[in-house]
């Protein structure tokens, strides 16, 4: 039985992620990345140092077709080596350029990704979460 609500739980997620779930990219006010589809290149957003250093933010909204209540999604920005860099909970995140800026002293490609955990502890510890990958960000 146990492994049926397991099979169950992972279907589930896999079928919501497939549910023309979307994401939408902004820097400075301007959208530079609309999808529904997790591609590493094509997802990529390039800019320049120039453009963070106007007093504005860099945010990623995650759009979720059918939102769960007793989920909770975050979304999480990792350097090259895999080092997580920042962390939001919510289908929102939102950070000011100077942030975003100092974040790239190390790295020149920060990678942005979202999953969605159960707030119930014991189903939390069973099931498995698979991170989406919303976008690149490569400095040049």
């Amino acid at each position: 039985m146990k492994l049926f609500y397991l099979l169950f739980i992972c279907f589930s997620m896999t079928s919501a992620v497939m549910a023309q779930e979307s994401w939408k990219v902004t820097l400075n006010d301007k959208t530079v990345l609309n999808t529904t589809t997790e591609d590493e290149e094509e997802n990529s957003v390039i800019f320049k140092p120039s453009d963070l250093k106007k007093k504005r933010d860099f945010i990623v909204k995650y759009i979720e077709k059918d939102k769960k209540n007793d989920w909770e999604r975050v979304i999480v920005l990792y350097d090259e080596t895999d080092h997580e860099l920042a962390k939001q909970k919510g289908a929102q995140l939102k950070i000011k350029n100077s942030a975003l800026h100092s974040l790239f002293k190390n790295t020149k490609k920060i990678k942005v990704y979202t999953w969605a955990l159960p707030t119930d502890p014991k189903l939390k510890a069973v099931i498995r979460i698979r991170r989406v990958h919303l976008c690149t960000l490569v400095l040049q």
